[in-house]
């Protein structure tokens, strides 16, 4: 297998130079893709730079090193997949339509005072809206580019590289990130705590763990998300949100039993959002937008089940509200309020006042609607 290690490994390298020279040139790539490009050859030269010293490194000829080696070698190839798959195949395959988002996604970043470059947009995505933060790169899905329902997701997609780079202009967000965990953390200690003084031992499960290892490397990330979309664009994104559960996810209460999942249940994103739409003024939408929601659990049959405040304290939701706001603000970017003018901040929460002023009649008008908004550009 020594022999097949090297063998792999050169072929990788000669793979990786193959990727730089299917980086499209600056006429192809235009205004928009290239910062991606650079990062991308920068990137991939980095990646044929430790493959190579690990081909070469005679500490790796070592049978004992051998298991090091396949290690190293199969975190370089996973790498180098990403760029290929993702950053690589968005350049590949510019349009119309990516040339409009990037458009959209600066002109949503100027209009919040986003703290950040806006990331490149990209109408290639395979897993609904998507940012990767490291490269500034956001896939949206194909057709976004022509409808509108769903493009409030772009705000939430935005808070991720907020928590995710290092970068001076973020801390007050991450801070405010950092104590809402060091709450999350307190509170199920506490829980863990009273529970052994009662003598209450778990079996091979212990929910409180489970819950408590999700909070703090999942769910409070993507509660922080949401409502930082909530607070730059408003009852937009709650709508959005929903019209989301409705053809995504009725599993509305879910909970992790041995291992931890990704995303917060539904119920506690839209009772996050509802409190910070409460917060920044916004009660008769929070209340309007809370009945559709029980609405909406009543027909699909979704129901609390008894763990599910444990899981999720209301008291965690409203102290992550709070946390949030600060944050946002002390990031220098702009709270949402009923006076806003902005152009896709206008469009986007009159939109969905128009859907549900006549719901069966917005399919007729959306299409014009939206043709005269890219034109504005």
């Amino acid at each position: 297998m020594t022999n097949y290690i090297n063998g792999a490994i050169r072929e990788s390298i000669e793979r990786a130079k193959m990727l730089i020279s299917k980086i499209p040139g600056a006429k192809d790539l235009g205004l928009y893709f290239s910062p991606l490009a650079r990062a991308a050859t920068t990137d991939i030269q980095n990646i044929i730079n430790s493959l190579d010293y690990l081909y070469n490194d005679v500490d790796y000829s070592d049978a004992s090193n051998l298991r090091q080696k396949f290690f190293k070698f199969k975190k370089l190839s996973g790498n180098l997949a990403e760029i290929e798959n993702v950053v690589i195949a968005a350049m590949s395959r510019i349009t119309p339509d990516d040339e409009f988002v990037n458009k959209l996604v600066y002109e949503i970043c100027s209009e919040i005072s986003y703290p950040l470059p806006s990331p490149v947009a990209s109408c290639l995505s395979q897993k609904y809206y998507h940012i990767y933060a490291e490269y500034g790169l956001l896939c949206i899905p194909l057709l976004e580019s022509d409808f509108v329902l769903h493009i409030p997701d772009v705000y939430h997609e935005l808070g991720h590289p907020l928590i995710e780079l290092d970068n001076p202009k973020v801390e007050p967000f991450k801070k405010s990130l950092g104590q809402f965990n060091a709450i999350v953390r307190k509170h199920f200690d506490d829980e863990i705590k009273r529970r052994n003084l009662n003598k209450s031992v778990p079996g091979e499960f212990d929910p409180l763990l489970v819950y408590k290892s999700t909070w703090l490397e999942h769910w409070s990330i993507e509660i922080f998300c949401d409502l930082f979309a909530t607070y730059t664009l408003g009852p937009a994104y709650a709508w959005s949100n929903i019209h989301m559960c409705a053809k995504m996810s009725w599993d509305t209460y879910r909970l992790p039993t041995f291992q931890k999942i990704s995303h917060p249940p539904n119920e506690a994103r839209m009772k996050a959002i509802i409190l910070g739409l409460n917060i920044i003024g916004c009660k008769s939408d929070a209340e309007a937008i809370q009945k559709k929601w029980d609405e909406f659990k009543h027909i699909v049959g979704q129901r609390k089940g008894p763990d599910f405040s444990i899981a999720v304290p209301e008291k965690l939701l409203k102290d992550a509200a709070d946390l949030c706001l600060i944050g946002t603000r002390n990031i220098g970017s702009e709270i949402y309020n009923v006076t806003n003018q902005n152009k896709v901040n206008l469009l986007l929460n009159n939109s969905w006042k128009a859907f549900w002023k006549d719901p069966e009649a917005f399919a007729d008008g959306e299409a014009e609607m939206f043709r005269n908004f890219k034109a504005s550009f």
